[in-house]
């Protein structure tokens, strides 16, 4: 997305590029984030905490949220794109699982004991609040980058008279 697009000097019409933009990026957050927040939880009931089976469970948030944000599926012009984007998110979903292990590894929280978790564990061993964060990232990234922005585009370059 060029920024020269978005700079209405003469129309007035910036507010609303500006509008669409952000709201792709909360809509990639929360759609990020529940992704994340469901398989993390899932994760986190399963007692998954560190090993293959955590970077199983932030590769399928990675590849889900890769799939499920930005065009849906369903809406795609063919399934390799989603295929593609949920591809690649498992190997950013692995990234960020590690990145956060190596960064978050020695903050600890403590969490109650009605969730079922040990009194005082890392961060990045919950899955539950680091699967979240690694599928808001990922998912927001997805939907800014695959929102939408091309129909209006194409749209555009049809209303213009050819010269």
């Amino acid at each position: 997305m060029s920024l020269t697009l978005c700079l209405g000097i003469t129309s007035g019409r910036s507010d609303d590029c500006y509008i669409s933009f952000m709201l792709r990026v909360v809509l990639g957050l929360l759609k990020g984030a529940v992704v994340g927040g469901a398989l993390g939880w899932g994760a986190f009931k399963l007692g998954v905490t560190s090993g293959a089976a955590a970077v199983i469970t932030y590769a399928l948030i990675g590849g889900l949220a890769g799939m499920l944000c930005g065009k849906p599926p369903w809406r795609q012009d063919t399934f390799w794109t989603s295929a593609l984007k949920g591809l690649f998110g498992v190997g950013v979903g692995i990234g960020l699982y590690l990145l956060g292990r190596k960064l978050l590894g020695g903050a600890h929280i403590a969490l109650p004991a009605a969730l079922g978790a040990a009194p005082d564990r890392s961060i990045a061993d919950l899955p539950i609040l680091l699967g979240p964060l690694v599928g808001a990232i990922w998912g927001c990234f997805v939907e800014v980058d695959d929102g939408g922005g091309a129909k209006a585009a194409a749209d555009k370059a049809k209303s213009k008279p050819a010269a």
